[in-house]
């Protein structure tokens, strides 16, 4: 099946591109890829660094969780399957995903939570753990900066899709379900917190470190704004 190109606009939108080749990718090489993006993002440090890629990396994220909703599809292909790429947009430097589409899968309903898993493990606790076998980080900012992203997502959903948000908040909640991790960070970060109280008010504890950098704002919600 032929990629639609229609689809590949609405994820360009949502800083993935899907079978185009990078003008300025990242090396492959983690400790390579750490000093590359130490200078694209301006920050002498490397924890600062990496925190600056999740915030990237968490769009792709949510878009696979948008593929799902609306697809009944995903990216299905390890982290380091993934290229990303350095773009100038917005007046920023910033970072896009690139993935081929022989990646992608269709799947049935039942397979969504499989899905889920897969996501959360082979594209994002992998990915983490690597950068984090190189620096010194706390996973939390990580995992912050990426479901950060997917709380809007689902903030906006439930207000077309109640049902299925609840479904997919219920999953996500469960421990059990982010095995081998100990515990669930969707419920580490959200808890008892509701989804337009979590976009509308200051919910995480960790700092996403974006204030360190000349060039961007303190986030509105920061909880170290000071």
């Amino acid at each position: 099946m032929q990629f639609p190109d229609q689809l590949k606009i609405t994820l360009a939108s949502q800083s993935v591109a899907v079978d185009r080749p990078p003008a300025n990718p990242l090396s492959r090489n983690t400790e390579t890829s750490i000093e590359e993006l130490k200078r694209w993002s301006g920050s002498d440090n490397s924890g600062v660094a990496v925190s600056y890629f999740f915030r990237q990396y968490a769009l792709f994220v949510s878009a696979q969780f948008h593929l799902l909703t609306y697809q009944n599809g995903y990216f299905k292909c390890a982290g380091k399957d993934l290229v990303f790429n350095r773009v100038h947009n917005y007046g920023f430097n910033l970072l896009e995903t690139h993935v081929s589409s022989v990646h992608f899968k269709t799947i049935d309903a039942n397979e969504r939570f499989s899905a889920f898993h897969y996501i959360l493990h082979e594209q994002t606790a992998q990915v983490i753990d690597e950068f984090r076998s190189h620096i010194k980080i706390s996973p939390l900012i990580l995992w912050d900066n990426i479901l950060g992203s997917l709380i809007w997502f689902y903030a906006n959903l439930e207000q077309r899709d109640p049902r299925r948000t609840a479904a997919d908040l219920d999953w996500l909640m469960d421990a059990a379900n982010w095995s081998p991790m100990r515990k669930s960070h969707w419920d580490r970060l959200l808890g008892d917190t509701s989804l337009g109280q979590a976009v509308s008010r200051p919910l995480r504890k960790t700092c996403c470190l974006y204030k360190e950098l000349s060039h961007f704002d303190t986030c509105t919600f920061c909880p170290q704004s000071n």
